[in-house]
């Protein structure tokens, strides 16, 4: 693990420093959930941060260890630099939000908040830009030291980050996640999606964890077969996995649950 640790920081202080961060704000969000019991959609004020310091501080982590993989340029630098800004800018809306005790997402109940909502919204675009330009540069490159499975999964599952990230506009359209109730039906532990109704976060969080899923697949696949049928391995999974997260968003859009538990 120390290992790991380290070689991210080499890869990409910045990002390592990022993610650090945010792992360090899980442990006060967490804290904050302790001694704090006040409630919004029928969940801790705290968990959303909670949620998001983890995503992000994995988001950061993982984007440090693929950016690794691609030459110095000023390209690069400002990729990381938009990523460190709008994940920043989230995770203090978040956090802010959530100790005035308003939702930070889907509120336009008044200008403070709309705006709040509105700069998340602009984040997440740049941020997703990035990511993009990222994906351009895996494909563009021809120095990447990589076997070519291990570069196909990266290069999938940044195409499947980038449609679940935009997804997220879905959302935001429709002022909530849930499709046939208000936000705030009893759902999943700490996931909290809907048990009875659709929830379009499902596709959301399946889609942007691919970019850990399918290079971590690669990555083992490369090894355990020639490229001749690793490759083509890996391109299967990931339109599997690209189809599993259809299936979520029209599960989800239908009204039904991804998981219903009695």
């Amino acid at each position: 693990m120390a290992n790991f640790l380290s070689t991210i920081f080499q890869r990409n202080s910045s990002l390592g420093i990022l993610g650090a961060a945010h792992f360090l704000a899980l442990v006060a969000f967490s804290v904050l959930m302790l001694i704090d019991n006040r409630t919004l959609n029928n969940v801790n004020v705290w968990l959303k941060p909670i949620k998001f310091a983890i995503s992000i501080g994995i988001f950061s982590w993982t984007m440090a260890w693929l950016l690794g993989y691609l030459p110095e340029s000023s390209t690069k630098n400002t990729v990381v630099w938009a990523i460190i800004v709008t994940m920043v800018i989230e995770t203090v809306c978040i956090a802010g939000q959530a100790g005035r005790g308003m939702l930070s997402h889907f509120n336009i109940s008044s200008p403070i908040n709309g705006a709040v909502y509105a700069l998340m919204g602009i984040a997440i675009g740049v941020n997703t830009f990035a990511v993009a330009v990222v994906l351009r540069l895996f494909f563009q490159e021809t120095t990447i030291d990589a076997e070519t499975t291990y570069l196909w999964a990266i290069r999938c599952a940044l195409c499947i980050f980038i449609v679940a990230s935009l997804q997220g506009y879905l959302m935001g359209g429709r002022l909530q996640h849930s499709v046939g109730a208000p936000d705030g039906t009893f759902g999943l532990p700490f996931l909290a999606w809907s048990r009875s109704v659709g929830d379009l976060r499902v596709m959301h969080f399946i889609g942007l964890h691919a970019i850990q899923v399918l290079p971590l697949l690669g990555f083992f696949l490369a090894r355990m077969f020639a490229p001749s049928t690793a490759t083509p391995l890996v391109l299967v999974a990931s339109l599997v996995y690209a189809l599993v997260c259809g299936f979520a968003l029209v599960q989800a859009l239908a009204g039904q649950p991804f998981v219903k538990l009695s």
